[in-house]
Order: C-alpha cells, then sequence, then structure tokens
C-alpha cells in the first residue's frame, strides 16, 4: 500500500506581528490566521487520505509560546486521523525542560510522534512500514547541522520507506550568508540514501514547481505568507511514495492572507486607475506596501489622498511611501509658489523655459527640501 503524507513546516503559531504598524483589528486577524493555517492543513490532509503528517520544524514562532497556543495547537493537530510527526526548528528549538515541549508533551495523543532525538522513529506501531530520521533543532542557531548521527548509523533499521526530516538551509538554495542556520547541502542529504527528505526553514516552497518526482529534497514553504518578504499565496507538498520506489509529489496552496510589495511609477490619473483595478482583483485580504514615484499635474497630485483612501477600502493593510511622487513643476506653478522676483522664482523659471523637465524637477525638489 503506498504512503501518502502531507509535508508543511514554519506556521509560526504566536507570532505577534508587532514589527509593522497594522492596526490592532489587522494584527489581530494575522495572528489568527496562524491557527487557521494548521487547521486548513489538518483538514487538507484528511480530505486527501494522507496517513502521515510531518511538521519540518517551527510550528511555534518562539520557546516561550504561551499555554493557551500550545494547547490550541495541540487541540487542532487531534482531528487529524493518520498520524503526525513534529520537528523542533530553529525557532521552537528543543530543551528537555523547556516550557513549550513540556507543555506540548503534556498535551500528547497517541497518533503524535514528538522527534526530539536524534534516532530512527519506527512508525510500525502505526500501522505504517515507514522509520522517520530527524536531525531536531537544539538552539537558534549554529554553523553545524544535525545530521551527523545518521552518518554514524552502521545499518539503518528495518522499513519499507525511510524519511528524513530536517531543518535549516541547504547551500546554494535558502539564503544562509552566515551559515548560522544549521547549514546543509544537497550531496549530504543524497548521501545518507533516504526515500525522501521533509524540510523545513525556508519560507518559499523547493523546487518551484506545480508537481515534481525524485528530488533529493523537498521545502514546503509556510503554509500561511507572515509578511512582505513572503510574495507567494503559502503552500504544502502531498508526497506518494509507492511500493515499487515510484515516488511523486504535488504542491498545494494553502494560504489566506497575501503580501505584496509595489513600486510604480506615476504619470497621470490613468496610472492611479489601472493600479486600482489590478489591487481590486487581489480582495480584502491583501496587504500592500506601495512605494510610488513620478510627476503629476499639480489637480491629480492633490487629488492622491482620495485615491489612498479608496485603497485602503479594498485592501486589508495599506503601507505608502510617496516620497517621490512630485508635482509637475510649470511656470504657473513657479509663480504660485514663489514671489516674483525672489531666486527660486528667477532660477526655476528660467529653467523652465530651456526645456529641461528633468533639471527643473531636480531643482524643485531640491529647493522644497532646503525650505522644509
Amino acid at each position: 500500500m503506498p504512503l501518502k503524507l502531507l509535508h508543511t513546516a514554519d506556521l509560526h503559531i504566536g507570532m505577534t506581528f508587532n514589527n509593522r504598524p497594522y492596526p490592532d483589528d489587522v494584527r489581530k486577524r494575522l495572528v489568527e490566521a496562524r491557527f487557521e493555517a494548521l487547521a486548513r492543513v489538518v483538514e487538507l490532509a484528511n480530505d486527501e487520505k494522507c496517513r502521515l503528517l510531518i511538521i519540518a520544524g517551527d510550528l511555534f514562532h518562539r520557546a516561550n509560546v504561551v499555554a493557551e497556543s500550545v494547547i490550541r495547537a495541540v487541540d487542532i493537530l487531534k482531528r487529524f486521523a493518520g498520524v503526525t510527526a513534529v520537528l523542533p526548528g530553529n525557532h521552537d528549538y528543543y530543551e528537555p525542560y523547556s516550557t513549550l515541549w513540556v507543555q506540548f508533551r503534556d498535551k500528547a495523543f497517541d497518533e503524535l510522534v514528538l522527534l526530539f532525538e536524534r534516532k530512527p522513529y519506527h512508525l510500525h506501531d502505526y500501522g505504517i512500514e515507514a522509520v522517520l530520521y530527524p536531525a531536531p533543532c537544539d538552539s537558534k542557531h549554529s554553523p553545524e547541522n544535525r545530521l551527523g548521527w545518521m552518518k554514524e548509523l552502521k545499518e539503518k533499521p528495518e522499513g519499507h520507506w525511510h524519511i528524513g526530516v530536517a531543518h535549516g538551509t541547504i547551500r546554494g538554495v535558502s539564503p544562509d550568508f552566515s551559515e548560522h542556520y544549521f547549514p546543509m547541502e544537497e550531496k549530504e542529504l543524497a548521501a545518507l540514501k533516504m526515500d525522501h527528505w521533509c524540510l523545513g526553514h525556508t519560507h518559499m516552497c523547493y523546487p518551484d514547481l506545480s508537481e515534481t518526482e525524485r528530488e533529493v529534497f523537498l521545502y514546503s514553504g509556510t503554509p500561511e505568507p507572515d509578511g512582505f518578504d513572503c510574495r507567494h499565496r503559502g503552500t504544502v507538498w502531498i508526497t506518494e511514495l509507492g511500493d515499487n520506489g515510484s515516488h511523486s509529489s504535488r504542491l498545494v496552496e494553502t494560504g489566506k492572507f497575501r503580501f505584496r510589495e509595489i513600486e510604480r511609477e506615476i504619470r497621470n490619473s490613468g496610472d492611479f486607475e489601472n493600479l486600482q483595478k489590478e489591487l481590486a482583483e487581489e480582495g480584502s485580504e491583501t496587504l500592500v506596501k506601495l512605494k510610488l514615484c513620478g510627476t503629476l499635474p499639480e489637480s491629480e497630485y492633490n487629488e492622491r489622498r482620495a485615491f489612498y483612501d479608496r485603497l485602503g477600502e479594498m485592501l486589508l493593510y495599506l503601507e505608502k511611501d510617496d516620497s517621490e511622487l512630485t508635482v509637475e513643476i510649470t511656470p504657473e506653478v513657479i509663480d504660485s509658489k514663489y514671489p516674483s522676483g525672489s531666486f527660486p522664482h528667477k532660477f526655476l523659471r528660467r529653467l523652465a523655459e530651456k526645456g529641461n523637465p528633468e533639471a527643473l524637477q531636480a531643482a524643485y525638489r531640491l529647493i522644497e527640501g532646503v525650505r522644509e
């Protein structure tokens, strides 16, 4: 009988989202979204009739999450009809007496496998002929991975499928310039001759494919985006390991919210309208960080706040920077802003007569900067 599993990681339950000036109602929705994402993952695993759910680290955002969050997470995991395996990541790293894992263990249920130790975990007692080989994190940072014990293993236990579970970076795949996040190498994983590797830490999926076969390892990414560096919609992998050695994985989108970072040049009101139409398709569960540049006629420049108000009504959250969006300087604007005969008036008028709009705009920004 094939083994079908759902692979996820990096849910970061317990994030507070205090890192940006979110309104309180938005922040609360983002906090709640972490639990909702876990519930959707469990529901998906049940709908897909998966026998195994693997969480490859960072189920929790920190090692001191409040007790009610731990209890709530366990209660959600209890809804899965199969076996759940949870690996500590670098955010929720394992220490024998940490409050987080003591509380988690106290609420554990029979079908929950806690991958705290560096040893093989045979799932035979659960009716699954698979062995899990975990590399649990025991600190927030480390220049060394936790695969060493597998390399020293003289012989693998008997099992139909051998599955590695680790949390950390892969050189050349996930960014870790300081090499502080348990760095691994693809050839290192391949040499351990597992049937499959479930990895966590990188919040984007790898590979970036809707379906794949026989990959050495997979990153699931986070199932729910958590910031503007997460430009995807949240994903998990559904993997099926066949009795005959076949191996296929399918990427499934699971996220609810979307974070978008947009930079746009604005030249007229039509550009505003096009941007509004684009974002209208995103809906009310989108958070946008907007940076605008360009020049506008004065009348249209003065209307920009009404545009921001309309966007704010459409989106969950809007953070804007229009410091590089300026009024188009014309002789009429110069006459209205500066006294006739003053240095700014003479200087800008002369530039306007020369027909060099770029120099005129630059000079205007410089003068206004000095006046401020």
